[in-house]
């Protein structure tokens, strides 16, 4: 659905898309030169939430687009990096600790055990429109984006299962086929480095080549006092590297291959212990209650890395059959072998003199996937339509054994270390649990916009997608023995859409949609019985508004949503054996409702004020909890009902030698309850980070930035999740603490 007074071209949307809200609106190229000096407004973002380039505007989704200057400007360099909120319809949180296992929502569907190989997500992640199936091993997926999409709310029709919460997409920048070269390096606080570098090869029979190099490292933010080699808390060791080819045989066809590998070696997070109800006769002496941020650890004890590889081939077909119809397969294969090596600090042992104590869980997931996509996307003048095949294929193992580093002394003044990292000081044992799943999904969807002419501004879309899923797996071991349990899901359904928009003048866009989407049921690898839980369904209804005000100085996209969330899947954390947890269904519907809003204003040239604000209505609903046989109220995990950012970009007159850039950036949101096992709230967030860079300075035949960057500048603590443990303690993390650093920049 693109409006004719646009008219923008496919070269000027990307052009527009990469020079972001800085106060020039964009226009075709061959217009600029012609555009008064004076001319400023928000410009235009091309975005592919509909498997086709549109403006941003003129989609009828609730979205948010951020494209590569942006990202930069606000410092993130992968999905962990939105922790802080800066998204704020984005809630992420890390899975007891562990760096990379990630828990990731939207919409107040946010699942907390990310770590099972037999369970999906309820947002779906796309990096270059490639489904990943496992949200472990997250970190380098940002190497050199072109932008990112948050598509919020259901997108079950073009998207496909696992996304009743929404869908990332993230979108690279593909070879340009002319000599280019990018390196960025970069300093900061606690021994902080990075280091990234870009090259374009120039284009040689019909190929042009690309090749991208990240490296992030740090220090640990906790000091171990085991002093010698010990590791730190919150260490950061992340490096990849992606090569990409694109061909053009013809014309009109082209085909992009890419093969990316990245590893991340970083430390686990330290555990704070902020309560306990362990008899104060068993507390260790070395162990007082944590009312803040430490430096140094409470005791030194061995800590381990966090190893973990993924890595994986694309290839992108497409083919322009005629002006009207494009043709593009997308096949992918990944791979991904992710560990954790979580220890606890004391927080979840029971304390006592010969006891042991310094659990540490290893936890390992492998996996493989292959994904083949097909799609026809059309444009017949009234008729803009996408048709479409799917098929997913994934083979995944988790296995999990918990170790301990040694003994309490009989005086509970320290730990005797056993000779080895063992369950009891011996040899090591076979898995507490380990399970493997074999998935395959085969789907057909299409969905089609009708924009008659004889009624002008008026859209309608409708979709629907069919499901073939098939899940099945087995419990390979429970505490080091066979069990012999295994599970079967199947699900056939179709998941229907429809959009009803207006243009109500060429500025202002209304929509209402209604749309369907599930998540898909499994098996708990937790559950000592191996139980099987069905699938969610989400059904909303969402009304929007996307309009470009005051000769498009000022942009406002609003959206609010009301859903229904069936057969909610709700874990439940035996009181006796901790890490023993079930998943039933909810009888009881779920519904949850908010409003979400974006602005935009550039009241001048080079000046431009942001604001997105999002509100979450998700009250508890009451579910058995079956262990105790108590009915608990459940409620949506890190999910605030007031989050927001706001952010200020400046660029300054032009200097003889560069270009003066600030940033400033706000990120706020309010408390939540991280998980089932408190009630007791997190607090609540205000996080203030900034930029100032000095670019487009010459440098030969290229340019040079230089900038410095800071995040969370006042250095305000806040709790990000709390896990308590009945009759033990309360374990909190807490957030990231001021970074700050130096980054040069070289283009040629």
């Amino acid at each position: 659905m693109v409006r004719e007074k646009t008219g923008l071209t496919r070269v000027a949307l990307a052009a527009s898309a990469a020079m972001g809200v800085m106060g020039l609106a964009a226009t075709p190229a061959s217009a600029q030169e012609s555009q008064p000096a004076q001319d400023v407004g928000v410009a235009d973002i091309v975005v592919t939430a509909q498997k086709r380039e549109e403006n941003l505007q003129d989609t009828p989704i609730s979205m948010v687009a951020l494209g590569s200057e942006a990202l930069e400007q606000k410092g993130i360099g992968s999905l962990s990096d939105l922790f802080t909120g800066t998204v704020p319809s984005i809630r992420i949180a890390p899975f007891v600790g562990r760096v990379s296992a990630v828990s990731i929502g939207m919409r107040g569907l946010v699942p907390v055990d990310a770590t099972q190989v037999t369970r999906d997500p309820t947002v779906g992640i796309y990096v270059d429109s490639v489904y990943l199936g496992r949200v472990s091993g997250l970190g380098m997926e940002l190497a050199d984006i072109e932008r990112i999409e948050v598509l919020r709310g259901p997108q079950g029709t073009l998207f496909g299962r696992n996304t009743i919460g929404g869908a990332i997409s993230i979108v690279s920048k593909k070879p340009t086929g002319e000599l280019g070269f990018d390196m960025k390096a970069g300093i900061g606080n606690y021994r902080g480095r990075s280091f990234a570098t870009h090259i374009n090869l120039p284009e040689a029979a019909g190929f042009s080549v690309k090749i991208d190099g990240v490296f992030e490292g740090r220090d640990g933010i906790v000091q171990n006092p085991l002093g010698g080699d010990a590791r730190d808390y919150g260490e950061i060791k992340k490096y990849g590297f992606k090569i990409s080819a694109l061909w053009r045989p013809a014309d009109n066809v082209s085909l992009l291959y890419s093969y990316d590998l990245s590893r991340d070696k970083s430390t686990g997070l330290y555990h704070y212990i902020t309560a306990s109800s362990q008899p104060a006769a068993n507390t260790p002496t070395f162990i007082k209650l944590d009312t803040g941020r430490v430096k140094t650890g409470r005791i030194g004890l061995p800590l381990y890395r966090n190893p973990q590889e993924a890595k994986g081939h694309s290839l992108t077909a497409e083919w322009e059959v005629s002006d009207a119809l494009t043709l593009r397969s997308i096949s992918a294969w990944r791979r991904l072998d992710s560990t954790q090596m979580d220890g606890d600090e004391g927080s979840n042992t029971t304390w006592g003199p010969n006891r042991r104590f310094g659990r540490v869980s290893y936890a390992n997931v492998k996996q493989n996937q292959f994904s083949q996509e097909v799609q026809l996307v059309g444009d017949l003048g009234e008729l803009n339509f996408v048709l479409g095949g799917y098929y997913f294929k994934e083979n995944g193992r988790d296995e999990a054994i918990v170790y301990s580093l040694g003994t309490l002394n009989p005086a509970l003044t320290g730990v005797n270390f056993f000779p080895a990292l063992s369950p009891d000081g011996g040899a090591t044992r076979l898995p507490d649990r380990a399970a493997e799943v074999h998935v395959r999904s085969k789907a057909l969807f299409g969905q089609a916009t009708w924009s008659p002419e004889a009624i002008r501004g008026l859209h309608i879309t409708a979709g629907a997608r069919y499901t073939d899923d098939h899940k099945d797996g087995r419990l390979l071991f429970i505490a080091g023995a066979d069990p012999k349990l295994s599970f079967v899901f199947n699900s056939k359904r179709v998941d229907p859409m429809a959009t009803v928009a207006y243009d109500v003048s060429d500025d202002i866009n209304a929509y209402v949609k209604w749309s369907r989407a599930y998540r898909a049921g499994g098996a708990n690898t937790r559950s000592t019985i191996l139980r099987t839980f069905g699938e969610e369904e989400l059904t909303a209804w969402e009304a929007g508004v996307k309009a470009d005000l005051f000769d498009r100085h000022l942009r406002v996209n609003l959206a609010a949503y009301a859903s229904r969330l069936s057969n909610q899947q709700v874990d439940f954390l035996n009181p006796a054996f901790i890490s023993n947890t079930e998943t039933v269904n909810a009888p009881e519907k779920r519904h949850i409702k908010g409003i979400e809003a974006d602005i935009t204003l550039v009241p001048v040239r080079g000046l431009s004020l942001a604001v997105n604000y999002v509100y979450t209505d998700a009250p508890p609903t009451p579910v058995r909890n079956i262990f105790t046989g108590v009915i608990e109220e459940t409620f949506s995990a890190f999910t605030p009902k007031h989050s927001g950012s706001f952010s200020v970009d400046y660029a300054f007159p032009a200097f003889s030698f560069g270009q003066l850039r600030a940033h400033v950036g706000l990120d706020t949101a309010g408390d939540y309850i991280p998980n089932g096992t408190v009630t007791t709230k997190a607090e609540k967030a205000l996080l203030l980070n900034g930029r100032l860079s000095l670019g487009e300075i010459a440098l030969g035949g290229g340019e040079m930035e230089i900038a410095v960057w800071g995040k969370n500048l006042t250095n305000t603590t806040y709790n990000l999740l709390d896990f308590r443990i009945p009759g033990r303690t309360t374990a909190t993390f807490y957030n990231e603490p001021r970074t700050y650093g130096l980054e040069a920049r070289v283009k040629f």
